[in-house]
């Protein structure tokens, strides 16, 4: 029975292995050392923990544990980063790890020995090195803020001298009549009914006319029938004969497509002078004269 217990027990133990090494035992006061622990283990098992320090060496800082699977178990590897603020010689102990135990490392931190005959020297003047566009873009910026003040300065001062001048508008007010006998001059100067155009030249002359009796003597004359116009102007003690034969006529050429004679043409042109001049304001009448 105990030769079979032994024989179930050796395969965990022959499996079971640790290593520890540094990558440098001799350094300098503040350098810094590798220190690694490799070791197989069965499942279940882990690597010992260190906290803040190994021995009298400072853990700088620490790898996440490395593990990769094997027939037999798991090969676990974890690096420290570790180093010494004091020249001397010291020792990382010994790390246990089931039966095993490593050895203890030895590590000899040195000084910076100055020669016997070594002179103090001056401190060397600052390295200059390239500015750069993070430097200078302050530098840049407020230039360009201040460039566009003074724009703005500028501008405002320009301008403000610029004092507008206000210019009147004289609305010149042509009365109606005379504008209704400068359309009957282009009227006539057009010759609509000399190119057989009589409804268009009868439709022209009729707008003109109820135009002016509208506008000039008050009296409403677009769209409305004639003998309604004629009644209106009638009441206001207004000649209309000459008007009735100018508007009828021009009633019967645009509706019934009555072509008049040429001299009915150029009597109605005439009608339409003569009603204007006729009935335009006194004061007008006066100048004229």
């Amino acid at each position: 029975m105990k030769k079979l217990l032994i024989l179930l027990l050796l395969p965990t133990a022959m499996f079971a292995q640790l290593s520890v090494k540094v990558d440098s035992t001799n350094i300098l006061i503040g350098d810094q050392i590798n220190f690694s622990i490799e070791a197989n283990i069965l499942e279940g098992d882990s690597l010992p923990h260190f906290t803040d320090t190994i021995g009298a060496l400072e853990i700088v800082s620490r790898s996440l544990v490395d593990s990769i699977k094997t027939s037999e178990g798991w090969q676990l590897t974890q690096s420290y980063v570790l180093t010494v603020w004091d020249s001397g010689v010291y020792y990382i102990p010994s790390v246990r790890f089931k039966s095993f135990v490593s050895d203890s490392i030895a590590v000899i931190v040195n000084t910076i020995e100055m020669a016997e005959d070594a002179e103090l020297k001056d401190i060397k003047a600052p390295i200059h090195t390239p500015i750069s566009f993070e430097e200078l873009s302050p530098y840049l910026l407020a230039l360009l803020i201040l460039a566009l003040l003074i724009y703005a300065i500028r501008w405002y001062i320009k301008n403000r001298e610029k004092t507008p001048v206000k210019t009147e508008t004289v609305k010149i007010i042509i009365p109606p009549y005379e504008i209704a006998l400068n359309e009957l001059e282009k009227l006539n100067a057009k010759k609509l009914w000399q190119e057989n155009y009589v409804k268009e030249y009868y439709s022209e002359l009729s707008e003109i006319i109820r135009t002016y009796i509208e506008n000039g003597i008050g009296t409403p004359a677009m769209e409305i029938p004639t003998q309604e116009i004629l009644f209106q102007l009638h009441q206001k003690g207004i000649d209309t004969i000459k008007l009735k034969e100018l508007l009828t006529r021009a009633d019967l050429a645009k509706f019934a497509k009555a072509k008049p004679l040429q001299i009915e043409n150029e009597e109605s042109l005439k009608i339409g002078y003569d009603f204007i001049h006729q009935t335009k304001p006194l004061k007008e009448i006066d100048d004229v004269e």
